[in-house]
């Protein structure tokens, strides 16, 4: 059966439970993505959000479960807060409910219990948009719930602000949980009581919020309050905004990508220098002196290096390599010395853009020409 049949006998299986007089219990998951909030942070380590190396994985591998990929990827936290009716079996190791804490697996991912909940979310009749508020505490008298609570405060504290932030609620019929969950395949969900039949596409539509501000902290409760995306303060539509002549790209950076289509991906943004960022060529402002690369083509302050005219270098700032073309012999100053250097950067123009990629092909041009009469 193909992806999108299942989907629809998913979608099917869903709405039959849901208007039944007698629906298995309805399960709701939380996820949390604090990726974003990782991205070029030294001080923010991803892979400190998993609880990978804090509980043991609920589950050996069998019964179409992969444990090695249960917290995937790293920097989403995953929580339920079902009170789960556990089968303590002392001739099942698996089912010890003290070593896998009441662990859920959904569609492969391992969700852990904890006292979170997600107010408002309905919508209400005059049209307006939900509020939903978000609710983390520690209340529950629990050495595992306090430490996930701390570690998720800490997490917190050290970006500073996740305003933002990503929240997804997703939720399913008990039935409908990975088989590897249940009592009759090992797991520690009693289902004497009930049919189970598992569904990875049985799931309600997922709702994804974003947190827009703090309501409350103190050292029991955080709670914050959520938005939708078209609904977060001071957001501008569309969210790009469209310079006709100008490009918004980063150059040598994504989307931009010069030199990577020159280059093996190891050198990436690694073409020559061209101009500067008046469109001027760069050889021609050194009258026709060859550009090659200088040696070490990666200037450090240390040792001193004397470059010679026509040799460039690089410095790295954010993965993003900026390329600097000596203007004399026996050079020893900065690349960001300009009496000494000339910076390779890009008018941000179609005329700096062709220059790089020609006249013939496809442009990564950033802007949006054809919003202006003129080009």
């Amino acid at each position: 059966m193909s992806i999108n049949n299942n989907i629809i006998a998913g979608s099917s299986k869903i709405s039959s439970e849901a208007s039944s007089f007698n629906p298995s219990s309805l399960v709701t998951f939380y996820e949390l993505d604090f990726r974003t909030f990782g991205i070029n942070r030294d001080d923010i380590d991803l892979a400190e959000l998993s609880f990978k190396n804090n509980l043991t994985p609920p589950y050996n591998n069998g019964n179409g479960y992969d444990s090695s990929t249960t917290d995937d990827p790293v920097g989403v936290l995953r929580f339920h807060n079902l009170n789960i009716n556990v089968e303590n079996s002392s001739s099942n190791s698996t089912s010890e409910s003290s070593s896998l804490f009441g662990q859920i697996i959904w569609q492969n991912k391992r969700y852990i219990p904890f006292p979170i909940m997600l107010d408002g979310v309905e919508i209400a009749s005059r049209g307006t948009l939900p509020k939903p508020k978000l609710t983390l505490t520690n209340q529950i008298q629990n050495a595992n719930y306090n430490f996930f609570f701390t570690k998720i405060k800490n997490t917190i504290r050290s970006i500073g602000d996740i305003i933002g932030l990503e929240v997804t609620r997703k939720r399913t019929f008990l039935k409908y949980l990975d088989a590897v969950n249940f009592k009759s395949y090992g797991g520690i969900i009693n289902d004497d009581n009930f049919i189970i039949d598992p569904d990875n596409y049985a799931a309600l539509p997922d709702d994804i919020f974003y947190i827009d501000r703090k309501l409350k902290e103190n050292k029991e409760i955080i709670q914050y309050e959520l938005s939708s995306i078209i609904d977060l303060e001071n957001l501008k539509l569309p969210l790009r905004t469209m310079y006709s002549e100008s490009c918004s790209l980063d150059y040598r950076g994504d989307g931009c990508e010069y030199g990577n289509n020159v280059y093996s991906s190891s050198q990436k943004n690694s073409g020559n220098p061209i101009a500067t960022d008046k469109d001027e060529n760069i050889r021609d402002l050194l009258n026709g002196t060859a550009i090659t690369a200088g040696s070490p083509v990666i200037w450090s302050k240390t040792p001193v290096v004397s470059y010679s005219k026509g040799q460039f270098v690089y410095v790295v700032i954010n993965d993003i390599k900026y390329y600097f073309v000596s203007k004399t012999n026996g050079n020893t100053y900065s690349p960001f010395n300009s009496n000494h250097w000339i910076a390779d950067l890009c008018s941000k123009r179609l005329k700096g853009c062709r220059k790089r990629y020609g006249t013939n092909g496809e442009l990564p041009f950033g802007g949006f020409p054809a919003t202006s009469q003129e080009v």
